[in-house]
């Protein structure tokens, strides 16, 4: 049995209930929700209270083996001040979720946990076979080889070596925003991912900036970029922006990672032990995020 919680924004029903058909059918999962999940107040999914409880019930239910988020959007970061991550040491169960979800995944991050940077509910319904069977493969510790749940392919490299190091990070704007908190990620050591949806080249190039100078990457040992789904206008400026941008940091560092807001979204345990390979020109192999541990290591 798994929880499905939201922690932000509200959602579609239809979505909802398409990813609902995916957990039960296709992952053999029985979802549980409160009764209240399709509250509504404003842009977010009911008030604070009730997203808050929400969660409380979801990491109490000792039935449940993991927390799947029905949305992003916007409002997991309000909870943080009141979030507990003591409950989840002793009775792990694996958070899935990405976009807004980031601000869950550092507080629990943080903590020594290992979550799920993975679709939510409703996004599911829209998911290839190759996300599912990713998704699959990390949930249940089903990875094989090089197969599915192993790692994700990137399409080149922004600056050649290789590195291993606890995989974080998640939505660039998210990481951006929580600079400044008290639940601002340190990186030192780390290889770190995000993605983002929706964000012009400057914004982008803001956020990182932001990062820099907070002091949040300092001694970061890599950087995997994933989706950045609509972030210009079809002429690479987003990208060309991330890569020049992430090759000041004078890093390992690769792009292209399948992950994010696209409909194939792959998994990535953040929080377990990874290893960035990025390959320099005439070099052999390709660019890959390998994990060196599962979501259920």
């Amino acid at each position: 049995m798994v929880r499905v919680i939201a922690p932000g924004s509200g959602f579609d029903p239809a979505h909802f209930e398409a990813g609902l058909k995916v957990l039960r059918e296709r992952l053999a999962l029985r979802p549980r929700f409160r009764d209240d999940i399709r509250a509504r107040q404003g842009y977010l999914a009911g008030d604070d209270r009730r997203r808050l409880a929400e969660w409380n019930e979801a990491v109490a239910d000792p039935e449940a083996r993991a927390i799947f988020c029905a949305r992003g959007g916007y409002g997991a970061m309000r909870l943080l001040p009141d979030l507990d991550p003591a409950p989840l040491l002793s009775a792990p169960k694996l958070l899935v979720g990405f976009s807004d979800v980031t601000a869950l995944h550092v507080r629990l991050n943080a903590a020594g946990l290992v979550t799920l940077h993975g679709p939510v509910v409703t996004q599911l319904g829209r998911a290839p076979a190759e996300a599912v069977e990713h998704l699959a493969a990390l949930l249940f510790g089903a990875v094989d080889g090089d197969g599915a749940g192993s790692g994700l392919a990137g399409t080149a490299t922004i600056g050649a070596g290789r590195v291993s190091g606890p995989l974080l990070g998640g939505s660039l704007t998210l990481l951006a925003h929580l600079c400044g908190t008290p639940w601002q990620p340190s990186l030192r050591g780390a290889i770190l991912f995000f993605e983002d949806v929706g964000e012009r080249p400057y914004r982008l190039d803001r956020y990182l900036t932001q990062l820099r100078w907070s002091g949040a990457l300092d001694g970061v040992a890599g950087v995997a970029v994933g989706q950045l789904s609509g972030c210009d206008g079809g002429d690479g400026e987003a990208a060309a922006t991330d890569r020049r941008l992430v090759g000041e940091l004078g890093v390992p560092a690769i792009e292209g990672l399948a992950a994010g807001h696209e409909d194939l979204n792959l998994a990535l345990p953040l929080g377990a032990r990874a290893t960035l390979e990025a390959p320099a020109p005439g070099q052999p192999g390709a660019p890959r995020l390998r994990f060196d541990e599962g979501a259920t290591a």
